[in-house]
């Protein structure tokens, strides 16, 4: 196996993981059971600790 033909096998490898970490990600996100969780999260900043340490 000659220099090239190791790097074209591992950037051919890393392209398989990076595609299907990018596919995982996608697939949790647009997941319907982490729809509340998200929308939890995306609440937070709204809230705000501070109101109850002023009164």
């Amino acid at each position: 196996m000659t220099y090239q033909d190791a790097q074209v096998w591992s950037q051919l490898a890393a392209l398989v993981i990076f595609v299907s970490l990018i596919i995982g990600i996608g697939f949790y996100t647009f997941r319907p059971a982490n729809k509340a969780k998200f929308e939890r999260a995306a609440r937070l900043p709204l809230e705000s600790d501070n109101d109850k340490a002023v009164k």
